[in-house]
């Protein structure tokens, strides 16, 4: 019998019904949005910033009220999306950005050959001509700016008005997310002054406040009694001292002791099982930062951990990773990607902070390569198999 209803329920994608600890916040920015309807075709782009650690609930506060406001504008027969869009993953180019951005308020939408700055325009002329309405969520703008070194993206979010010489357009509202409030300081003072200074700033949860927001998932996830308080209050207490409160952390935990619990064929996550994953995962890089790398990145780096681990060295070289990689590749029965791109996503890895790189050899200095290894292995392996099935 599993031990779990709804794995899905312990995702860091899935946004429950409630937020506990969070309802002021909601409130907070519902208030600000309160008075769109009816007459949404008055209103000028309001800009919020939501600013706090990883884990701590923005991105879920943003789509909970996009929600709300989805809803609210139904019964007002207006038609309003909720287009999220992260700079981690999508911000190769602002023009890719912004094809994104067109494929989610419409998937047929066609993007012509035109400039990034041109397809903003066309977005926008869309939305205005056809009467449809957005409100867009950006999140890891903070990344964004330490990778990039350019702000013309907060330039043109934050402008778009002008672009209707200052009439009123479809966007009603843009909420910006980052983890480090320190990253308005790279903008001019021209960029701060339409950026605004309506900020909510979200702090970590509590110990207590943890436990809550695990139970009331533990509930939605796992089979009645298959999981103690006991269990759920030592991972809270994880979370706050090794993971700044990071809820996805501590889902993660979750997820994989019930997966470790049910593979043993027992019908409870013991004590056991939690010491057995934190004995894997315990790491200096947050659970958000390895979970959201793609497939490719995650072999990458399992590479360069198991050249590391076999080597027993600080640093190894590019063409020992490369091995390593090729052999992994054979292993997962998988196509190589060809030596550039290679070389590109050790580059993202980089650039992610997840690897150090000294010269022409390669470090990582933020995890024991021991259990980075098994940890990467566990989830590689988890992949091949639903991909398989």
């Amino acid at each position: 019998m599993s031990i779990f209803v709804d794995r899905n329920k312990l995702s860091p994608r899935y946004v429950p019904e409630r937020l506990p600890h969070r309802e002021e916040e909601i409130k907070l920015v519902e208030r600000f949005f309160s008075d769109l309807f009816p007459n949404v075709e008055r209103n000028f782009t309001r800009i919020i910033q939501f600013q706090g650690p990883a884990g701590v609930g923005k991105s879920s506060v943003a789509f909970h009220v996009g929600k709300l406001l989805k809803k609210e504008a139904e019964e007002h027969a207006i038609n309003l999306k909720h287009v999220y869009l992260n700079l981690k993953l999508e911000s190769a180019t602002k023009f890719v950005l912004y094809s994104s951005l067109a494929s989610k308020i419409d998937p047929d939408l066609v993007v012509r050959s035109m400039s990034a700055e041109e397809l903003l325009r066309y977005v926008l002329r869309y939305l205005k001509f056809g009467q449809k309405y957005v409100i867009i969520t950006v999140d890891e703008v903070d990344y964004y700016l330490k990778c990039s070194k350019n702000t013309d993206l907060i330039f043109d979010l934050t402008r778009m008005n002008e672009i209707f010489f200052s009439e009123p357009i479809n966007v009603l509202g843009i909420i910006l997310i980052a983890r480090d409030p320190k990253w308005r300081e790279e903008l001019d003072p021209a960029e701060k002054s339409t950026l605004g200074n309506i900020i909510v700033d979200f702090k970590p949860y509590t110990k207590e406040q943890v436990y809550d927001i695990l139970e009331y998932r533990a509930r939605e996830a796992f089979r009645k009694g298959a999981i103690s308080a006991e269990v759920l209050e030592y991972v809270a207490e994880v979370t706050v001292d090794c993971a700044n409160s990071d809820i996805r952390y501590a889902l993660d935990i979750l997820l994989y002791a019930g997966t470790l619990a049910e593979s043993e064929n027992s019908e409870r996550v013991t004590l056991e099982h939690v010491r057995s994953v934190l004995s894997l995962v315990e790491s200096s890089f947050t659970s958000e930062d390895l979970m959201t790398l793609n497939g490719e990145e995650k072999l990458a780096l399992l590479a360069v951990a198991q050249s590391l681990r076999t080597r027993k060295e600080a640093y190894v070289g590019l063409e020992d990773v490369w091995d390593s990689y090729l052999g992994l590749c054979e292993q997962y029965k998988l196509k190589p990607v060809d030596r550039r791109d290679f070389n590109e996503l050790l580059k993202s890895l980089y650039n992610k902070g997840l690897i150090d790189v000294k010269g022409f050899r390669i470090g990582i200095s933020g995890a024991p390569v021991e259990k980075l290894s098994r940890f990467l292995e566990h989830i590689i392996g988890r992949l091949i198999d639903e991909i398989c099935s």
